[in-house]
């Protein structure tokens, strides 16, 4: 019987391949200045971009490109962090991956905010080369958006190169 539940799961499906974590920011994290350093975040949210594209693409990738990276709010020490790596698009062997990082103060009632977010452009390898990954298939309004976004940020890209190449 628990043979059929995994039968169930579609592993193109922009849910499956979500990724998250949550931590508790300590002293350890912190900068000159008290709050957690920069770095400790982007590096958290390398991670979670890898696992969602490795989970899509079902095998290595590796970080090509981290676009729009945007601070939002500085995160402090003590407050809980939770990193969210969400699919957006696929084009032949690369992967769009929108990571959010939103951070809750335990000591206040507020919601959670949203501290940071960027686009990672991951690539999935087999024998250190670029390898095709299977398409991503949106199944619901909100799934169709960031499809959406992510397909605009892939072509922006695309853009970007084509026109260094003409330099």
């Amino acid at each position: 019987m628990t043979s059929h539940l995994y039968e169930a799961i579609d592993f193109a499906n922009i849910g499956f391949s979500k990724a998250e974590t949550c931590m508790v920011t300590e002293p350890n994290h912190s900068n000159i200045f008290g709050n957690v350093h920069g770095g400790e975040l982007m590096r958290l949210m390398d991670n979670i971009a890898g696992i969602a594209a490795a989970k899509h693409a079902k095998g290595m990738v590796v970080t090509a490109r981290v676009d729009e990276l945007e601070f939002h709010r500085a995160v402090k020490i003590g407050e809980l962090v939770t990193c969210v790596g969400q699919l957006a698009y696929v084009g032949k062997a690369s992967m769009q991956v929108l990571v959010t990082v939103s951070v809750l103060d335990v000591h206040s009632a507020k919601d959670p905010e949203v501290a940071l977010t960027a686009f990672f452009t991951m690539v999935h390898l087999e024998d250190q080369k670029p390898a095709m990954v299977e398409p991503l298939i949106p199944k619901n309004g909100a799934e169709e958006f960031l499809y959406n976004l992510g397909k605009q940020k892939y072509e922006e890209i695309k853009q970007k190169k084509q026109n260094n190449v003409k330099k």
